[in-house]
């Protein structure tokens, strides 16, 4: 079985061909998807998809970029979604200062809040971290209290020394479509990590792996991200998928 963890199937570029996504991935041999939301929409739509298919499970929650839209109205919303059976996971939260598309302290607020709701609701969260690598691991340290369930360093990317911080704060990394990239040097990254703390993912509709880069990604493509794993790690295609399965089972609990 192959696992996504991350991966936006809600989004428009598939032009709601839902179904098809699932068939592909089923096909493919990948067993689990969480698909993620990153506003209240995309939120609420990722619950209402993970209804029909077995296979599928959601993380909602509202991204840094939207980070000025967390009010008291969506933050009730949000803890209602997350209630849902088939959630796994808060997020995709955290900060982004490529884009700045929310103030500093916008993210701010929405990151801790969101933090203090997973923990109440006895959910991991899954952080976005984008030219914030000092900030984020900064923030995360003073706020050590609130990460009880395990969190997840989404299309983790930065360095190795980076990962020993977040991996004792009980910080779990996932890896996609990039580091099969001919120039991505991410070798010695995913080697530091313990075994235990690696997940795949897609980011779909993003990030397609080689050969299919700058084509739309999908979660079928998730195993080619799992045979370069292999690759790296010096393991089988079978034991590493097994790893990640267990990883899996550990931090979402599915």
């Amino acid at each position: 079985m192959y696992v996504d963890v991350h991966a936006h199937l809600c989004d428009g570029k598939y032009g709601g061909e839902i179904d098809s996504l699932v068939k592909a991935y089923e096909e493919a041999g990948v067993g689990i998807v969480i698909n993620s939301g990153y506003d209240l929409t995309s939120s609420e739509k990722v619950m209402a998809e993970s209804q029909k298919y077995d296979s599928m499970y959601f993380s909602a929650g509202v991204h840094p970029d939207e980070a000025k839209t967390l009010d008291n109205r969506a933050i009730e919303r949000l803890t209602a979604i997350l209630r849902d059976k088939k959630c796994v996971a808060l997020g995709e939260i955290g900060f982004d200062f490529y884009w700045n598309k929310s103030t500093e302290e916008e993210q701010i607020f929405a990151f801790e809040k969101q933090m203090e709701i997973a923990d109440h609701l006895g959910l991991p969260f899954v952080v976005h971290s984008r030219d914030a690598s000092a900030k984020t691991s900064a923030f995360l340290k003073d706020r050590k209290s609130l990460i009880n369930h395990g969190f997840l360093m989404h299309c983790y990317s930065e360095s190795a020394e980076m990962a020993k911080v977040y991996e004792s704060l009980g910080g779990y990394f996932s890896f996609g479509g990039v580091i099969t990239f001919k120039n991505a040097k991410k070798d010695n990254v995913i080697k530091a990590i313990s075994p235990e703390r690696i997940l795949t993912e897609t980011d779909s509709p993003y990030l397609a792996p080689h050969p299919f880069r700058g084509q739309l990604n999908d979660s079928s493509k998730v195993v080619y991200v799992v045979q370069k794993l292999a690759d790296v790690l010096g393991k089988n295609l079978q034991e590493t998928k097994d790893i990640i399965r267990e990883n899996t089972r550990r931090l979402f609990g599915i």
